[in-house]
């Protein structure tokens, strides 16, 4: 297939996109970011024509059918933007579609920035390929650095490309897929740069409080399991994000780094038994044990909780006082980022 002009810009547009969204001067990180999207996007299939077809498992037909419901409410209800994202799909092999690097200095909370000349800076590097990530991570291990690295089921381009839908988005229920689609979308709506703990927790909320009023009237057998779940997943969070102020007071104290560590691992210690008997009021049920086993405990993972999630609440209730008229809201952020600019 020939390469329009148009295309052309969107390439350019798109390296772009990656140095705010991924921030990396490195030409080799450029040269993984701009192939893996370009691959994605060569191998997407329109879903009306997979539907049509026996391509699709009986499973797999169900899940797309879902999210053309889920994106067709995103636009009616959520008022999130009307474009061509979702409208494909792609068959992913891997476990996610990329694996995001976090890392915070040995005793700080706070992620470590990386900043781009035009693009600005963010929390976390961006990477298409499992190995090169855990390069990057072996990078950052080796000058002390705490490291997590995130597999991410989606990712935006902010609206340059038609996003496809991927399989790796179903990896969890229908719930989760929903949350995914909102979520992303909604960075497509409003991003702002040098901001990624804004940008985050604005595109969390909308896919949190979206899920919840798709469910309420697509799927209301399933709202109140959903309702469950969100409660007991801010439970955890909560209790995250305290230990991570813990930690970020602790090290404010000046003392040695050998107090400093000694401190460190008291604090995870009482993290884990604060967990432990969060799980009893819950009768036992461990569905957040795999975030303690899978990845170490470190700053850096707690690091991406707050990124993540720490504005979600002023979101979620900013968004309940406007009786949860998204398009007010939008243009709430959106009047407020264009004052601060004028400013």
């Amino acid at each position: 297939m020939k390469t329009s002009k148009v295309n052309v810009l969107k390439i350019i547009t798109f390296l772009v996109i990656v140095q705010f969204l991924s921030a990396c001067s490195g030409i080799s990180y450029l040269a993984q970011s701009t192939s893996g999207h370009l691959t994605l996007m060569s191998k997407r299939e329109p879903i009306n024509q997979l539907l049509r077809s026996d391509k699709l498992s009986e499973k797999r037909r169900e899940q797309i059918t879902a999210v053309k419901n889920i994106r067709k409410f995103a636009y009616d209800r959520l008022k999130l933007p009307k474009n061509g994202s979702y409208t494909s799909f792609v068959e992913v092999k891997e476990e996610a579609l990329t694996w995001n690097i976090v890392a915070t200095k040995k005793y700080s909370i706070d992620p470590i920035q990386t900043c781009f000349p035009f693009g600005g800076c963010v929390s976390y590097l961006v990477y298409f390929n499992k190995a090169r990530a855990e390069q990057e991570a072996e990078k950052h291990r080796k000058l002390g650095h705490d490291v997590h690295i995130i597999a991410s089921p989606a990712y935006s381009t902010l609206g340059v490309f038609d996003d496809p839908i991927v399989s790796t988005m179903f990896t969890g229920s229908i719930s989760s897929t929903a949350e995914v689609v909102f979520h992303e979308l909604a960075h497509q709506r409003l991003f702002r740069k040098n901001n990624s703990a804004f940008n985050e927790a604005f595109a969390s909320a909308v896919g949190e409080e979206g899920t919840r009023l798709w469910l309420k009237e697509n799927r209301p057998e399933s709202l109140q399991r959903y309702n469950k779940h969100v409660k007991m997943r801010w439970q955890f969070f909560n209790l995250l994000l305290e230990t991570s102020e813990e930690l970020r007071a602790f090290y404010k104290i000046k003392q040695s780094d050998t107090k400093k560590e000694s401190g460190k691992k008291r604090i995870f210690k009482q993290l884990k038994q604060r967990y432990a008997n969060l799980k009893k009021t819950w009768n036992g049920d461990k569905r957040f044990d795999r975030w303690f086993t899978k990845h170490p405990l470190n700053n850096a993972k707690l690091a991406v909780i707050g990124v993540y999630y720490k504005l979600v609440p002023d979101f979620s209730k900013q968004l309940k006082a406007m009786n949860y008229d998204f398009e007010t809201f939008y243009n709430y952020y959106q009047k407020r980022e264009d004052l601060k600019k004028a400013k």
